[in-house]
């Protein structure tokens, strides 16, 4: 079972989290990178896997994306990077980031999709341009389960992205412990979590965005 997999069975009906793909699509990228942006600044904050999928093929995996692609603390300017090959994207495609942020017992899902137009080139490693690398970032919003706090995901814009965490979820028995990848590009993610506890899950919703 991918990240993919596990996230998209707690977000249900939110497959991009709180991000929109009835936008403008962006310019692939021309520097070959996705970056993810937390929500102080920095890079990823929380143990846990993360993928990227370009429409349904899987361009990035990580089994501990903060340790594999480390950015800086809160507050810092220095972002996660994962390079990405782009050369499946050929006229319209669809760039979608889930990541499974592990935080003592509980689960944080993270969706991001950026819609892109153009052909993609093979991954390189430059620095980000302004139509450079997506970037993630995480801002949240928790609902307990039986109410939703509804935080307005920035739009999938620039290369630039915030994240949006996806959902929370106590991992249960019967329930793996994965994570969910993000994606840097000037969009913002929004959050999407659900707290689930034991027998009884209880839900949370976050926000996070995605940057191109």
């Amino acid at each position: 079972m991918s990240v993919r997999d596990v996230v998209l069975d707690m977000v249900k009906d939110k497959k991009c989290g709180y991000t929109r793909t009835d936008v403008e699509p962006k310019p692939v990228p021309t520097d070959g990178k996705v970056t993810w942006l937390g929500n102080g600044g920095g890079g990823f904050t929380h143990t846990g896997p993360c993928e990227i999928y370009i429409d349904d093929k899987m361009v990035l995996h990580g089994d501990d994306c903060e340790e594999e692609y480390p950015g800086g603390p809160n507050g810092s300017d220095k972002l996660s990077e994962m390079p990405v090959d782009y050369s499946s994207c050929n006229g319209d495609c669809t760039l979608s980031f889930y990541w499974l942020g592990f935080q003592n017992e509980q689960w944080q899902a993270y969706v991001n999709c950026v819609p892109l137009k153009g052909s993609g080139g093979s991954t390189t490693q430059t620095q980000a341009s302004n139509a450079g690398s997506p970037a993630i970032g995480e801002k949240t919003a928790e609902t307990p389960s039986t109410e939703t706090q509804a935080t307005e995901a920035p739009p999938a814009a620039t290369p630039q992205s915030v994240e949006t965490p996806t959902t929370e979820t106590a991992p249960s028995a019967d329930t793996p412990e994965t994570e969910s990848p993000s994606v840097e590009t000037t969009t913002t993610e929004a959050p999407l979590t659900t707290d689930t506890k034991c027998k009884a899950p209880a839900r949370r919703l976050r926000k996070k965005g995605i940057a191109l």
